[in-house]
């Protein structure tokens, strides 16, 4: 181990191997408390002009006229834009390319933008946009999946209102219960959530040499850069997307905003134009979790073997498609939770409605699942006399059992040893009551795939080359939007090359100097980049052992790399430094192309219970959870707390350890405002949680004490047996307070955020 001293603070830094299990700080975390990183408001470029967007006013409606003369003639204002002037594709969509980047026939939700102001000032631009008048013809309007799925129901798209209609059969479906001793059924519902990340959406775009250059926040900045350039009408070639440092994303920013708008300004009048978004705006504008209606039956024997279920839920995609399409997948898939259940029928639509549209968001349709799947388990449990762990230890998904999709697992499967300490953590506890305040525990567990799968094809590139100062560049293409990311990235090279990590300058989300591997999302970043690091470390170090082989007649078996120095083996003195072997006009770089395992294609309305021969994983990994969570009932207030959260979780290896407990507490809290505050809805079409203080987020004075428990089930094929785990926390909190608070007041609670005043009517009692 080495020793560092840094303001005053000594930390060690471990070698090879040892660096993953190590808690390195994070490679931004300096930076970033200093205040030296640069946001996209942060950026200002010499004659640039700002953008501002006319929304509609109407949830929807037929566009009769635009009429733009007025803001035309505001003092400052150089341009107004409207659809006409899209020299290019007037829709794009993640899935579906049918949401308009300027609407030009009609408006779907009050977030749609109709025109585009441009002016020498942001004053000037806001007040261009308040002059536009548009003429609109009323159309109905439905805010939830059964409006929207009425006999007489107005098209909100020409294919009707159902985007997609997923259905899972498996074992005896049509009679899942002939074995049931008990059965439990009942109906939940999950609200909208908005990301609310801390930094607005944003985007500054520059016409140089013929070319669109933009710098902006993202996830995908090859997605960007190909839905930008079929919107300008450009080739791929002439517009390069950089992603700047980035204030949160959550899968907020799969999918471009201001994007379009930006370049296109930007194109059209050859000056940099710059668009930031109000917190106003970027609620209206942005995607949301989806919201979703869920009936759930469940049945079991008598002595806790789940045979069968029945699931049907309905998701509200809202105005666009976006993500609806794979976020009803996952809810499908992971319908009824880390179980092995037999029989079960499972059905999904994800409705079009006239709310703001339901895209990626952290949890990706297993939080909503989760939170009606985890209340049934613990009212079987109940019924049945068991322990509520007891009961999950015993259906639990381990090495032969197949899931609900019929897909067989095997190596890297932690869950039950997640139960397992979980139960202990809460047996090592004190619960300690008083005449009003009564405390108990509730409990659940959750699982989520590591990257897309479904038969997608998710091969991922990696490059690292040895700069001539000894340290090293590493170039990929997953983004760091504030999980860490570039620091575990930095961590494996650094492992398989034997430096110290804080010698790799990780670049990342440039389109023209990163590779392509898709959209950061799914928990998938460590697996997939992670190996095409390693990979292209490994390879870099043979080269430069090679070379310096060469050069000094060591043999390569001979010779090995630490602390920037590469030594003999046997003397263990000083051959040549990293810096020497660089200057030596030697191309030292590494490149590497990791193909994960493949896996079974997802059909458009159906997901194969049994899977065809030679595609049997639907996912080519997963990750597992189980959190506890400590519920203080205030009886004489009527007053809901939580106290504490143990959260056991199985990631597979761990590369950072600082990383994985910031995301295990951030998705703690996530799931904490899913639970008990958040809320998103709209009235009479219009905002009503219009800033971050009525939408309610926790603060820091509500975050309860967070455990974590790390299960390090190796992956077989992850990076030192690493695998993924962001998006996980936030599925399991709201059951598991939910199901501490029914052991506390004896009512069961079955949507959320949850109703304070239902604590103290009547309901379904022990």
């Amino acid at each position: 181990m080495l020793s560092y001293l840094k303001e005053g603070k000594e930390f060690t830094i471990a070698k090879s191997k040892e660096l993953l299990a190590a808690k390195e700080i994070r490679n931004d975390a300096l930076e970033k408390v200093t205040g030296k990183p640069l946001y996209v408001d942060d950026l200002f470029r010499e004659g640039m002009l700002y953008g501002k967007l006319h929304l509609s006013s109407e949830p929807h409606a037929e566009i009769i006229e635009i009429d733009t003369s007025k803001a035309e003639k505001i003092p400052g204002v150089v341009e107004v834009l409207t659809a006409e002037d899209i020299p290019g594709e007037k829709d794009f969509g993640l899935i579906i390319n049918h949401q308009p980047v300027l609407a030009y026939d009609k408006v779907r939700y009050i977030g749609d933008p109709i025109a585009l102001v441009i002016a020498e000032s942001q004053e000037a631009a806001a007040k261009g946009v308040e002059e536009i008048e548009v003429k609109y013809k009323q159309l109905p309007t439905y805010y939830s999946p059964a409006e929207a799925l009425v006999d007489d129901a107005v098209d909100i798209h020409e294919d009707g209102n159902i985007l997609t209609d997923i259905k899972l059969r498996k074992g005896n479906y049509e009679d899942p219960f002939a074995e049931a001793d008990v059965i439990i059924e009942d109906t939940y519902q999950t609200p909208f959530t908005e990301h609310a990340y801390l930094e607005p959406e944003g985007c500054l775009a520059e016409y140089i040499d013929g070319r669109i250059i933009v710098w902006t926040p993202s996830q995908d900045s090859y997605e960007y850069r190909n839905i930008i350039a079929a919107s300008l009408n450009l080739s791929e070639d002439k517009v390069r997307v950089i992603t700047t440092c980035t204030g949160g994303a959550f899968g907020g920013r799969e999918e471009p905003t201001v994007q379009v708008h930006t370049a296109l300004a930007a194109l059209l009048l050859k000056r940099p134009v710059k668009m930031v978004l109000t917190r106003e705006e970027s609620i209206r504008i942005s995607t949301k979790r989806h919201a979703a209606y869920l009936h759930y039956k469940t049945g079991a024997t008598k002595d806790g073997k789940l045979v069968g279920a029945e699931v049907e839920i309905y998701t509200d995609t809202g105005a666009y498609a976006s993500a609806g399409q794979p976020v009803a997948g996952r809810a499908t898939s992971f319908a009824l939770g880390p179980y092995q259940v037999a029989n079960a029928k499972v059905d999904v639509k994800a409705v079009y409605t006239n709310n703001l549209p339901g895209g990626a968001f952290r949890g990706f349709g297993a939080p909503q699942v989760c939170f009606a799947a985890e209340i049934q388990m613990d009212r079987l449990a109940e019924k049945l006399g068991m322990d509520p762990i007891e009961l999950r230890l015993k259906n639990a998904l381990e090495d032969g059992r197949d899931t609900l999709t019929g897909e067989v697992v095997a190596g890297g499967i932690g869950f039950k040893d997640c139960l397992i300490k979980l139960q202990e953590a809460i047996a090592k506890e004190e619960i300690v009551n008083t005449d009003n305040k009564k405390r108990a525990w509730g409990i659940a567990a959750a699982y989520k795939n590591v990257g897309l799968g479904t038969g997608l094809e998710e091969e991922t590139e990696a490059r690292i080359e040895l700069n001539s100062d000894g340290s090293f560049t590493l170039y990929v293409g997953c983004i760091d939007s504030g999980q860490g990311s570039d620091t575990a990235m930095a961590q494996i090279a650094a492992t398989a090359l034997g430096i110290d990590y804080r010698e790799v300058k990780v670049l990342a989300g440039d389109t023209e100097l990163t590779p392509d591997i898709g959209v950061t999302t799914g928990s998938r970043m460590v697996f997939l980049s992670g190996n095409a690091v390693k990979g292209a470390a490994e390879g870099l170090k043979d080269k430069i052992l090679k070379a310096v082989a060469e050069v000094s007649g060591v043999s390569i078996d001979g010779l090995y790399i630490e602390d920037g120095e590469v030594k003999d083996k046997d003397t263990r003195d000083l051959v040549i430094t990293l810096a020497e072997i660089a200057n030596k006009d030697i191309q030292l770089f590494g490149s590497y192309k990791y193909i994960p395992p493949r896996t079974a294609p997802l059909a458009k309305d159906a997901i194969p219970a049994t899977p065809t021969a030679g595609w049997d994983k639907l996912h080519f990994a997963y990750c597992y959870a189980a959190h506890g969570a400590l519920v203080e009932w205030d009886q004489a207030n009527n007053d809901v707390k939580v106290l504490k959260v143990i959260a056991a979780h199985d990631l597979g290896k761990t590369i950072n350890l600082k990383s994985v407990e910031g995301q295990i507490e951030g998705g703690v809290a996530m799931g904490l405002g899913y639970a008990l505050s958040e809320d998103f809805y709209l009235q009479d079409g219009r905002l009503v949680q219009d800033n971050l203080l009525k939408l309610k987020l926790p603060k820091t004075t509500d975050m309860p004490e967070v455990k974590s428990i790390l299960i390090e089930e190796n992956h077989p094929d992850g990076p030192y047996g690493a695998k993924g785990m962001s998006e996980l926390p936030v599925a399991p909190v709201a059951p598991a307070v939910v199901n501490a608070l029914y052991r506390l007041t004896g009512k069961r609670l079955t949507k959320i955020p949850i109703d304070i005043e239902l604590l103290k009517s009547e309901s379904e009692s022990k």
